[in-house]
């Protein structure tokens, strides 16, 4: 696991976007497993990517085939164990149609954490080799944020995983952490490394701290 931390606005979204090619960057070069991705095709680099972020886009449909979108030929069994892992069926049994509920545009009947859930239970189904995570855990009740936390544990598990780090207590463990100001790196390291080593992230850590 990569985690990416900085201020609103520092490029952190934007770095995240160019591992799809959603952006392709004006220089320098990317590689997954030594190839570059510009030689790649586009659907088969995408294909073993997977992203959760703020932003779910759900259909005016029903919650299992909101799920299967993921991959589209699974069948019943799969999509069970990806909405029951990434922990959908605490709401899901809740509803009168259970998986039949159809969830309106851009899942409009549910809350934010059901459909962080759904996305999560997507990347589940989907099973790729590289996760890629903007949190949307931010503005989340603390009980979703601990559901999610765990769903999210289940679905990076011997996953190359890069995080955007809205709290930092989720990322603690990481490999390596970068932080991310003005469209740069300031810095990088383990966590114990860079709060002694940088003062942006110490800052970050401090201010978090004294907010829980």
């Amino acid at each position: 696991m990569t985690a990416l931390v900085g201020h609103s606005g520092s490029g952190k979204s934007t770095l995240l976007n160019l591992i799809p090619r959603i952006y392709d960057a004006d220089s320098g070069e990317i590689t997954i497993d030594n190839q570059k991705i510009k030689s790649l095709n586009l659907h088969s680099l995408r294909k073993e990517i997977s992203i959760v972020d703020q932003n779910t886009t759900l259909f005016d449909d029903t919650i299992f085939n909101n799920i299967k979108y993921a991959k589209p030929d699974a069948n019943n069994d799969e999509i069970l164990s990806a909405a029951k892992i990434s922990m959908c069926t605490d709401f899901i049994e809740k509803l009168d149609d259970k998986f039949q509920t159809v969830i309106g545009e851009n899942g409009v009947k549910l809350s934010g954490g059901e459909k962080q859930r759904l996305s999560i239970a997507r990347a589940l189904l989907k099973n790729s080799k590289i996760i890629l995570l903007d949190e949307a855990t931010s503005s989340l009740d603390s009980e979703t944020e601990e559901k999610i936390q765990k769903a999210i544990e289940e679905l990076t598990k011997n996953k190359t995983t890069i995080v955007i780090a809205h709290r930092l207590s989720t990322i603690l463990n990481s490999e390596r952490i970068y932080v991310i100001d003005k469209g740069s790196v300031e810095s990088s390291g383990k966590h114990d490394e860079l709060i002694k080593n940088s003062s942006l992230y110490k800052n970050f850590y401090e201010r978090q701290i004294k907010n829980n």
